[in-house]
């Protein structure tokens, strides 16, 4: 059985490299970064912009961010959180974010800690959908890499 399973694996990455070199999704561990689970965009609109936070302004009605990613390009976002708590459209690691991570991500109330690192998912297609930032305190910076 197990040898039947290899066979096919080499059989379905064939086919897709016959394909115009198409791949299957690699794991997180490959460097490829997940999408949030219930982020409601067509994949094609989508993008993420990983890198480190250069300048960040938390205000009542929105979140100013301003990411120079990992690919050189100085990205900036905007979420909208009318109620006054972004943290909904927030995530650390992957997982979902609590009231008790504030203090991983800021220094104290409205100030990032330094050399903070995220990866911000945007949907250009649908400006109704708000920004994803997933929040990685302990990423230096050379893993993950999207590139």
């Amino acid at each position: 059985m197990r040898i039947f399973l290899t066979l096919l694996y080499v059989a379905v990455l064939s086919v897709a490299a016959a394909a115009g070199g198409a791949t299957l999704p690699r794991s997180p561990q490959e460097g490829r970064i997940m999408i949030p689970p219930g982020l409601k965009c067509d994949r094609s609109d989508l993008t993420t912009y990983d890198g480190r936070v250069m300048a960040y302004r938390r205000r009542r009605e929105n979140t100013f961010l301003r990411i120079r990613t990992n690919s050189d390009t100085t990205e900036e976002v905007i979420i909208r959180h009318p109620a006054g708590d972004p943290s909904k459209f927030y995530l650390l690691n992957g997982e979902a974010f609590t009231k008790s991570n504030w203090r991983l991500i800021e220094k104290r109330r409205n100030v990032l800690r330094p050399n903070m690192r995220a990866n911000v998912w945007v949907c250009r297609g649908n400006a109704a959908v708000q920004p994803v930032v997933d929040w990685r305190p302990d990423d230096t910076g050379a893993y993950p890499r999207s590139r």
